[in-house]
């Protein structure tokens, strides 16, 4: 059999045997456990190909090897802030950086956050003399070497392109700090999780760590925008103002270093910043390096069930079901959608994202806006529209619906006497709208009208009689199979697209909103149209058959 490039791997990885075994891992074992590790990587499936998986691959190749002429296509977006000849290396390299690591983290979490928390081996591995520092290791190597994979594909074409444009020195800086940007998301990641996991166990500390999974997804998301926000725009140039709270972004860390060395820039900053691009990462893999046989430990409260962490009761729902839903198949189904959201981590994990930039974004229009004008200038503006944005990120929530990590559990719906898949559907929808959007949309129009003031009003309930009326649309349009029934493997399909129709329809509701507002008592005359609107489409989208008429 032809030699695989794990394996091409494991003989590179020889090369730092005596590093390796300093840390006071058995070498010999860890290598043997890499091994195994690898060939058992050829069965899995990274989120980017899951869509290709069930075509005719060849059962002896690793998907994941196989995904990464995506990432490097991915990474052609890069080339042109790295050819861009400014003289501004700040700006640059700092969206450069704030792409890599948006891009680096989002597959951290999606693909390998799992394989750092897996602990499925540790009944065949921890149960022969080998100690836990050797596991441990195994563990961050083997994460570690595909981050580098997904990394250089990721950099392919940005680092040749800094090669040609800005020579060889250029190309090892960003090498370099490539390598150092993994340390940072790999060690500072293991270290979130093992703080967490000293303090929990048991469900509880999955939901934890699938909480910090979401926090870390929303916090990546937004991260980069704050970036940007780190320079202005003087006649023309970008002209960058350092500040302390810049200290948290490390997009700005690896940037200062093309500054300080290519462009002439110094300063205390400059220096500040370099400085951190290299003492964290390493900082963190010392912590990691002597906490591992720590995270060994901590890593098998995985495996128990707390018998304290128990779900919590669906008193609410009943409570909501019967105040939204007048038959007793839609409280049912209303009562089972929203148990699946609140408790199905890998759901949580795709749609709770999207809704945290829900509530985040218009404030992000906010910050570009208090820069051009005063506190009191900006509570007499209309930005009260920007809410609007909840309704897109919102609509594209609408399309995870289908998915579950219990799919193959959907046949109880076709078992169940139920008039019709309408009464799913409805219960469904409901459920996300009551449980999901409305406390968010509530929370986000207490601070609007603490800004705006109480004109606000009659915005905050045209913008949320539209968002409602926008459910069963959305729903009945992108929601194809029913609720909960395919598999997130078949998430990256083109399903998703379907949410960018939604950009005109949001363009429109904005439009007619504002138009209404110039006639006399427009507010009050679309306030209506939308009642009636949403009675229409609640029921006739959904309608649901007869008893009498099932067939």
């Amino acid at each position: 059999m032809a030699e695989s490039s794990d394996f091409r791997t494991l003989k590179i990885l020889d090369r730092f045997r005596p590093i390796i075994a300093r840390t006071g891992a058995d070498y010999d074992v860890l290598r043997l456990i890499l091994r195994v590790k690898f060939q058992m990587d050829q069965r899995r499936v990274p989120t980017i190909m899951s869509a290709r998986a069930k075509s005719k691959d060849n059962a002896d190749s690793n998907h994941y090897i196989r995904s990464l002429w995506i990432y490097a296509l991915m990474g052609i977006i890069m080339v042109p802030f790295v050819v861009w000849n400014t003289g501004h290396f700040m700006l640059q390299m700092g969206l450069v950086y704030g792409i890599l690591m948006f891009m680096i983290m989002s597959s951290m979490i999606s693909d390998f956050s799992s394989v750092l928390l897996d602990i499925r081996d540790r009944n065949i591995v921890m149960t022969k003399p080998v100690n836990a520092r050797t596991v441990g290791m195994a563990r961050a190597i083997h994460t570690g070497v595909y981050l580098l994979l997904l990394s250089g594909s990721l950099t392919a074409a940005p680092l040749v392109a800094g090669l040609v444009a800005h020579g060889i020195g250029f190309f090892l800086i960003f090498l370099i700090e490539l390598i150092l940007t993994n340390m940072l998301i790999l060690f500072s990641t293991s270290l979130i999780y093992l703080l967490m996991m000293k303090f929990m166990d048991g469900e509880k500390l999955k939901d934890a760590i699938n909480m910090i999974q979401i926090l870390l997804s929303v916090s990546i998301a937004i991260g980069y925008q704050f970036v940007i926000r780190s320079f202005e725009i003087i006649d023309f140039k970008a002209v960058f103002t350092p500040e302390w709270w810049q200290l948290f972004l490390p997009p700005i860390w690896y940037a200062s270093a093309y500054e300080w060395l290519f462009a002439g820039g110094g300063g205390g900053w400059i220096y500040t910043f370099t400085a951190l691009a290299v003492v964290v990462p390493v900082i963190s893999l010392l912590i990691y390096v002597k906490l591992m046989p720590s995270f060994e430990l901590y890593l098998e409260k995985m495996a128990h069930v707390s018998q304290t962490s128990s779900r919590r009761r669906g008193g609410w729902d009943r409570f909501v079901a019967k105040l939204v839903s007048r038959s007793r198949e839609e409280q049912a189904c209303f009562r089972l959608a929203a148990s699946l959201m609140r408790n199905e981590r890998e759901f949580k994990l795709q749609v709770y994202p999207l809704l945290a930039l829900a509530m985040a974004l218009p404030y992000l229009f906010w910050l570009t806006a208090l820069q051009s004008s005063t506190w009191a200038e900006f509570r007499q503006s209309e930005f009260v529209y920007t809410l609007y944005i909840m309704l897109f990120l919102v609509v594209t929530a609408v399309t995870v619906l289908r998915y579950s990590g219990q799919y193959k559990a959907a046949w109880v719906f076709r078992a169940a006497p139920m008039a019709n898949e309408n009464v799913l559907y409805q219960g469904t929808l409901k459920a996300f709208f009551y449980n999901l959007f409305l406390p968010l949309f509530l929370l986000n129009a207490v601070v609007f009208t603490w800004v705006f003031g109480f004109r606000i009003l009659s915005d905050l309930v045209i913008i949320l009689l539209s968002s409602s009326a926008l459910v069963p649309l959305s729903g009945k349009l992108l929601l194809r199979t029913p609720p909960f029934s395919e598999s997130f493997s078949m998430a990256q399909k083109s399903g998703g697209w379907y949410a960018l129709i939604v950009i005109p329809v949001l363009l429109m509701l904005w439009g007619i909103h504002v138009w209404f507002k110039t006639l006399p008592g427009g507010s009050w005359i679309y306030g209506m149209i939308l009642i009636v609107a949403n009675v229409l489409l609640w029921k006739l989208l959904y309608q649901v058959k007869k008893p009498g008429h099932v067939e």
